[in-house]
């Protein structure tokens, strides 16, 4: 058994929370791109790339939020904090892994629209995409390092 203050059940709700919320920007995101991919001009290898990216945004979901809900499960059954931390780290590697392929994303649209302004539309779809993910993505592994911090 393990004793949680209310103050730290509070901050692992709130983990939860944003980590459904950045899910679920990683869907919408992943659609709107989908649907938009045809409208813009990029590399055959980008765009390539940036369609493996939507299919890995938009299926992270599953494994996330299977996660998400064994919090609750270890919440309930009053496991250790070692079992909670591992969930949490996981859902945080996951997102983090997205966010980065995401970015390299970014920064290879940026390169190729520094050479051909026609591709300028390619880099403001994915690098907008980003940062809707990365405004819940940031709040969240701000709440699961103040969480390794009260349960480590």
């Amino acid at each position: 058994m393990s004793r949680r203050g209310p103050e730290t059940v509070e901050c692992i709700r709130a983990f939860q929370s944003e980590a459904r919320e950045c899910c679920a920007q990683m869907i919408a995101n992943a659609s709107y791109m989908q649907k938009e991919l045809a409208n813009v001009r990029m590399s055959d290898e980008l765009l390539m790339r940036t369609v493996e990216l939507c299919a890995d945004l938009g299926g992270m979901h599953f494994d996330a939020f299977s996660e998400i809900s064994d919090i609750d499960e270890l919440l309930d059954q009053d496991a250790g904090n070692a079992d909670i931390l591992a969930r949490i780290n996981l859902t945080e590697t996951w997102m983090q892994g997205a966010a980065l392929k995401m970015h390299d994303i970014v920064k290879a649209l940026y390169a190729d629209s520094e050479k051909d302004v026609m591709q300028v539309g390619a880099y403001l779809l994915v690098s907008e995409s980003a940062v809707n993910i990365l405004k819940p993505l940031t709040r969240m592994r701000q709440t699961a390092a103040q969480l390794r911090s009260d349960l480590g």
